[in-house]
């Protein structure tokens, strides 16, 4: 695996983990900013209701588009490298799944057997 392969790869992990870990604090805000809401009286919907859901999520919200946008940009990074083994191809087949592609990598796959088909005969 190429060095800048690797490395990208050990970002787009952190990266991914840090996402997750934003979006699981984001669904408990908005748990706690419905329930607060509703304890409240604000009806479900209203601009009341939105401007405090906003109010208690929306710094969060923030960091989630933050980090998929920074996930979104390494995915792109990551996209035209070529792996030489199979813990590249790991990297990207997360990259191209994160992507919205899963599918991609099947050529891949597909080249890197061939390449170590040819090197075993």
């Amino acid at each position: 695996m190429t060095e800048a392969l690797a490395r990208l790869g050990a970002t787009f992990a952190a990266l991914m983990a840090d996402y997750r870990a934003a979006q699981s604090q984001l669904a408990a805000l908005q748990h706690e900013a419905d329930r607060t809401a509703a304890d409240a009286g604000l009806v479900y919907g209203s601009s009341a209701w939105s401007a405090h859901r906003f109010a208690v999520t929306g710094r969060t919200v923030h960091h989630v588009n933050e980090l998929y946008e920074k996930l979104e940009d390494l995915a792109q990074a990551i996209a035209p490298m070529r792996p030489a083994c199979f813990a590249g191809l790991l990297i990207k087949a997360r990259a191209h799944h994160f992507a919205g592609n899963p599918a991609a990598i099947i050529p891949e796959i597909e080249a890197l057997a061939l390449a170590s088909n040819q090197e075993a005969a």
